[in-house]
Parts: structure tokens; sequence; C-alpha cells
């Protein structure tokens, strides 16, 4: 098999095999007699990345391009701990729950724009294959500066308006 199917194939099937249920076994995995599982993980990435039965676990995982199967596991038991034990977690609500539209408050923009500030108005969009951004500096009814950015068609429009803020900051 090549080695992009044989990727497929850890990823898909081995790692979570290899890594389901771990927030009950967490602390088993500070023990070095517990760490048999990277040796599993090191025949799977020599696999992959076809090299000698000789290469270091560490370097196995580079030459394969996949993470160390620890740190796989941490990051299951992290986000098991973060949704099921943090109190704080903003988890979505059952929509029985959700206020009803005549309920919320809607955000009113500004009758009037106040002088002596400066006022930074930015914009980004995606329509198509093209992305850009602009932004525009007033103050006392006069424009500063006026930009405006083309941007890259794999860029989102949240990462546009984000680039428009971030050039008008400059």
């Amino acid at each position: 098999m090549g080695h992009r199917a044989l990727k497929v194939i850890y990823c898909g099937a081995i790692e979570p095999i290899l890594s389901y249920g771990a927030p009950a076994w967490e602390i088993a995995l500070t023990k070095q007699r517990n760490l048999n599982y990277q040796r599993v993980q090191r025949m799977m990435n020599i696999k992959i990345s076809k090299a000698f039965k000789t290469l270091s676990y560490e370097a196995s995982c580079i030459l394969a391009g996949v993470r160390p199967i620890r740190i796989a596991i941490e990051e299951n038991v992290r986000t098991y701990k973060t949704i099921y034990n943090n109190t704080e977690y903003d988890a979505p609500l059952e929509v029985r729950y959700w206020p009803h539209p005549a309920e919320i408050q809607p955000i009113r923009a500004p009758t009037e724009i106040r002088h002596n500030v400066i006022n930074i108005f930015t914009g980004g969009s995606k329509i198509g294959g093209k992305v850009g951004a602009a932004a525009v500096i007033i103050k006392d009814d006069m424009v500063l500066h006026q930009s405006t950015y083309k941007l890259h068609e794999g860029c989102s429009n949240n990462k546009a308006e984000q680039v428009a803020i971030l050039r008008a900051l400059e």
C-alpha cells in the first residue's frame, strides 16, 4: 500500500483505537511501563514512511507526518475534561432553553458620530473566489486614510474582517 493510504488507515482507525477511553486511564500514561502503545505507533510510522526498522520512535513520527500518540491521547483527555468537568464551559444550549427573539435586546447603531474623535470603519468580504478588506479613518468629517486590500482566495470572510481591523490599527 502507498504511504498516503497507510496514513489514512492509521489516522482513521488505529489512532482512535489506541486513544479510546483515554480519560479513564490517564494516570497510567505517566508510568514508563505503560508506553507499549508507542511501539504500535512506531511500527505503523515505519510502514507509512517506508523507513528502516532501526528508526527511533520520535523520528518515525516526524517522517510519517503524524503526531505522537501521547499528544493525541492528552488532547482527548483535555477535550473530555473541558466538556464534562468544566462548569465554565460555554456548551450549546438545548433549543428549549433558547431565548425568544422578542426578548433579545436589539443592537442599535449610534445615531450621530461625535466630533473630535477618530472613527475607524473596517470591512471584509468574500464573493466567489475574490476576497478583500478595506479600512477608512475619519476625523472631523475628513477622511484621513482610506485603503483597500486584496487577499488570497483561500481566506475566509472572517479573516478578511480581521485583516481590515489589523491594517486600520497599524
